[in-house]
Parts: structure tokens; sequence; C-alpha cells
């Protein structure tokens, strides 16, 4: 386990609650945020519960509320919403650079995207790494069936804010090398009908050779995925167990 300290959730609870508008009502997807910061924390770290049941994460993040509300940087009037107070922007403000600090070190989308398709592989039995290099070309996330063997089985690019024509260029290039299995996560746009609308041009045309073998994946799918296999990680070491 490598929980953070309670005073050190303190700032990110405040900069997320100031970065909803100022109050919010927590939900899954809040306490997830929060772990963002601390890119030390596991899936199993995030998933874990204490002896009663309770969600070990959430029950530090809520500890850690309570701690902004006992020095009044959080309002606790409205149930069930933590609203900042001007005191808790004074904070913000006062520790700016403690701030940007914070920021820096949270775990972007794409990071955190590719550090959960690379825990799928391994869950999988597969070797899996990010970050690949193999020429003029750097892949997101690659699979092989082991580490020692030349050929990459599955290739993963994460479209987030760059350019999609350069991801697929990249997703080419491994089909043409390796003839992999291609999967592109596309991020920022939740309507699968529109994620195709905005491909066929692509698959229809110069890429019209990965089309049919090319998956794409939004990231709510990738998190199902990486939730569900992880949860069952000792079943699934069984299944593919050599």
């Amino acid at each position: 386990m490598s929980y953070p300290k309670q005073s050190e959730i303190e700032l990110p609870i405040l900069l997320e609650v100031e970065s909803a508008g100022g109050e919010i009502r927590p939900n899954a997807a809040f306490f997830q945020e929060i772990a963002t910061y601390f890119p030390q924390l596991t899936d199993e770290d995030l998933h874990a519960s204490n002896r009663t049941g309770i969600n070990t994460w959430e029950n530090k993040v809520h500890w850690a509320r309570l701690r902004l509300v006992h020095k009044g940087e959080l309002d606790k009037s409205r149930y069930g919403v933590w609203r900042m107070t001007d005191k808790g922007r004074e904070r913000i403000k006062s520790a700016v650079g403690e701030a940007t600090e914070a920021q820096r070190k949270k775990e972007s989308i794409h990071s955190q995207l590719g550090r959960k398709l690379e825990e799928i592989g391994r869950v999988l039995g597969k070797y899996a790494r990010r970050e690949l290099k193999e020429g003029p070309y750097s892949y997101d996330v690659i699979w092989k069936d082991a580490e020692w063997l030349p050929r990459v089985t599955h290739v993963f690019e994460v479209q987030d804010k760059g350019n999609v024509l350069e991801a697929l260029v990249r997703l080419k290039h491994a089909y043409d090398n390796w003839g992999a299995r291609l999967f592109l996560v596309v991020t920022g746009e939740k309507d699968r009908t529109r994620v195709e609308k905005l491909l066929v041009p692509y698959f229809s045309g110069a890429f019209h050779e990965i089309g049919p073998v090319t998956t794409v994946l939004s990231p709510e799918e990738v998190d199902d995925l990486h939730s569900t296999l992880t949860r069952f990680r000792h079943v699934f070491g069984r299944f593919v167990a050599r």
C-alpha cells in the first residue's frame, strides 16, 4: 500500500473543488480524480477496503476533507456538498508553488489510459510496456507474447489532444511491420457514432487496409475492462497460465 498522508490530500481536494466551480457533490469520479495526483497509487490501492468494508482510499479522502472543514477551508453547511470557502481560496493562492507542483504531478488522461492498457496486458499474461520506440515511431502501448520475442502482437494508440492522422500512421506502420492487432482509444468524445464518423474518411481512404483490423475504444470502455480484469486478476491468471 502506498497511500499519501491526509495532509498531502488536502490541497488536491481544494484544487478539484475549485475547478468544479467552488462546490461539488463528490462521486466515484471525483475520488478517482483526486487519485490522479498520486500516480504511485495502484488499482489495488484504489479498490481495497478496510475491515468494515469501507473503501480505504475514499475513506482517507473523507478524513482529509474533515480536516479542511475544521480549518475552515471547506464549508459543511449543506449536507453532501463540499463547498470552497474564502479561506480555502486563500490557501490555494498562498500555496501557489505547491499547487503548481501538485498539478504537474497529476497524471494526465493519456498517461492514465496508457497505464491501464499496460496493466490489462499483464493480467492477460502478455509482456506489456508503454512508449516503445521503433525506428522513427513511438507507440503508446504494445503487447508481446513474451519480452524476448521480436513480434509485437497488439498496438494501442491513445488519441488525446494530438492529431488522429499521426496515430493512424503509427498504427499502419505497426500493421505493416508486425501484422499486429490495432487499437485506437479516442478521448474527449463519448458519442461512439460521432467517433466512427470522424474515422470514416480515413478508413475508406489512405488507411483502408487497417480499417477492418482496428478496434476503436472509448476511455470508459478501457476503464471498465481495467476495473473488471484487475479485480479478478488472480482468476484470469489461472485462465491464461501456460
